[in-house]
């Protein structure tokens, strides 16, 4: 055996790994970006399925139920919103001291029910808000 066919016989190898390694590297990133987009998928799901969860209040709307934690409005003009989010829509402007019907709790926001019934989301806590349990 020359030297000619021991170099073929390397090149024929190197060549191999040369187009197994990349495909090898493809095949790695497309299983990561599958499993962080399925992971991703499972999170929205499960916030999706927290956002729907509610807390019912008991009573009547137009006032705060006996035993029913509430919400004290600290700022003046404070925004009643649509969903728990600055960009969400503008419901109402709330007064200072005005008492909402807690119904639920979620990362940094309230989900209120004023005193003529209207629900939806104000920040929670700091100087927007003060929660009162009963």
């Amino acid at each position: 055996m020359g030297y000619d066919e021991r170099s073929s016989g390397g090149n024929l190898l190197l060549r191999a790994i040369g187009v197994i390694v990349p495909w090898t590297a493809l095949v790695v990133v497309v299983v990561v970006v599958i499993a962080t987009i399925a992971e991703y998928r499972s999170d929205r799901r499960s916030w999706e399925r927290d956002a729907t969860a509610t807390v019912e209040a008991t009573g009547t709307p137009g006032g705060t139920p006996s035993g029913q934690a509430f919400v004290r409005v600290l700022s003046d003009g404070l925004n009643l919103r649509s969903a728990p989010s600055t960009s969400a829509a503008i419901l109402a402007a709330l007064a200072v001291d005005q008492q909402l019907v807690l119904i639920e709790e979620r990362a940094g926001w309230y989900h209120v029910r004023t005193n003529e019934g209207a629900e939806g989301w104000v920040a929670a806590g700091g100087r927007y808000t003060e929660l009162v349990q009963p």
